[in-house]
């Protein structure tokens, strides 16, 4: 119960609770007419660089949504901040949006967790997680208030929701080849200190990529993301995948072909560490 609480960021649930969470994408146009199958096109017509915006501007409008609600909303345990959490298996942190009630909580719960390890008294983890779904309703019921007296925070959901759903259109329909857009490094390098990067739109066809270096994961994931298999010279390895995990090639395998399955359109961000 507690791992879906962590990843429902609190403007998903307030547009869920304001109605705005069941739009279909790609449904029957109004004359009659379907949308032409995405594989009709040719694949030179995905636009990464597009879909990376509109992700961008997701994350941007979210977080002005945020910003307003701490200016008017009154009550300091409400206030919700979005920072990067570092994961002990992975190069790529964590952003998690969450209100300063649910951070407390958070480290509350962990304290908790270790005292009861040690058999000493006190609030048990199961206790603290009730308080922290309770905590998240009445952050909903607040959000939701605030929205409905505050002209800005309407159209900053507005907002929000427009870019959303450009993405989703972005995204829809089902390639049949991947495609991968480079990240060339910046001034200052590339993300996370990788040695390499790239963003990947997979298709019906598995997307594969030659490594080049020994470690590597996946981030950013806007799909689904199946299975992975490293193909090398010494043999074949399946990989379960795992969000926030890095994996690295075994010592001395060479020769490495890493092959992604996942649903069509799905995006992530490819890195790969020395």
């Amino acid at each position: 119960m507690r791992d879906k609480l962590t990843k429902v960021l609190p403007l998903a649930a307030l547009c869920g609770a304001l109605g705005f969470g069941g739009a279909a994408i790609g449904q029957e146009k109004a004359g009659g007419g379907k949308e032409p199958a995405a594989e009709d096109a040719p694949d030179e017509i995905v636009v990464l660089g597009r879909i990376n915006q509109l992700r961008t501007e997701v994350q941007r409008s979210e977080e002005a949504f945020y910003e307003r609600f701490n200016e008017i909303n009154g009550d300091h345990k409400f206030d919700i901040h979005c920072r990067l959490e570092p994961l002990i298996n992975s190069h790529i942190p964590r952003r998690v949006c969450a209100s300063n009630t649910w951070h407390d909580l958070d480290a509350k719960i962990g304290s908790a967790a270790l005292r009861e390890y040690r058999g000493e008294l006190g609030s048990t983890p199961d206790s603290l997680v009730t308080e922290q779904t309770y905590a998240q309703k009445e952050l909903t019921d607040a959000m939701r208030r605030a929205t409905a007296e505050d002209p800005q925070l309407q159209q900053d959901i507005v907002h929000f929701v427009a870019a959303k759903r450009a993405l989703e259109e972005q995204m829809h329909g089902q390639p049949r080849r991947s495609a991968e857009q480079q990240v060339e490094p910046g001034a200052s390098g590339l993300p996370y200190d990788a040695r390499a990067m790239f963003v990947v739109r997979a298709g019906k066809e598995p997307w594969s990529h030659p490594l080049t270096q020994s470690t590597f994961t996946i981030a950013n994931v806007a799909g689904e993301v199946h299975n992975l298999d490293l193909r090398c010279a010494q043999g074949e390895r399946p990989i379960e995948y795992q969000e926030g995990v890095d994996w690295t090639v075994p010592q001395g395998w060479t020769g490495c072909m890493l092959v992604v399955g996942a649903a069509p359109a799905t995006m992530f961000n490819f890195y790969e560490f020395e």
